[in-house]
């Protein structure tokens, strides 16, 4: 594997993890009696573009190596379920979930003010803020498994 590849592999990582502590930040954030919304905006705005990098720089680390050199090596292990049920979950979730950030920090960016005065909006970027994070740890902890089945 050459250096870019594993400069893109280390890079898919650190930023994923960036994108769901920036998410999980605003989720908690979301939870509070008063929300700071100036933290909020920016956590967003943040988390959306660590998840876009992340899947880019996966993206293409997934097309140029790890279907070619490293699927065939885990489908040969002891762990060939690693591919055929993690990696495929890990694909398709995440292929929609910058997309679920973006939404999440274009709605705060528009309508951020109103968050402390409208309980429902605040209940419902809640969920949408939970529901990236949660996907995002499943990612992770995919990513891992995956990992794992390599070795």
């Amino acid at each position: 594997m050459t250096t870019l590849l594993k400069f893109l592999l280390a890079s898919h990582v650190v930023l994923g993890l960036l994108g769901v502590a920036a998410f999980y930040a605003v989720w908690m954030q979301l939870l509070k009696q008063k929300v700071s919304v100036r933290f909020t905006k920016i956590s967003s705005i943040w988390g959306a573009l660590f998840l876009v990098l992340s899947w880019v720089t996966g993206g293409y680390y997934y097309a140029t190596y790890y279907g070619a050199a490293v699927r065939s090596v885990i489908r040969a292990g002891q762990y060939p379920w690693a591919h055929s049920v993690f990696m495929e979950a890990k694909e398709h979730i995440f292929l929609f979930l910058p997309f679920l950030g973006i939404v999440l920090a274009i709605v705060l960016v528009a309508v951020g003010e109103q968050i402390n005065s409208k309980p429902v909006l605040k209940k419902e970027l809640a969920i949408l803020a939970g529901v990236i994070s949660v996907l995002g740890i499943i990612i992770i902890l995919s990513g891992a498994i995956i990992s794992g089945a390599v070795r």
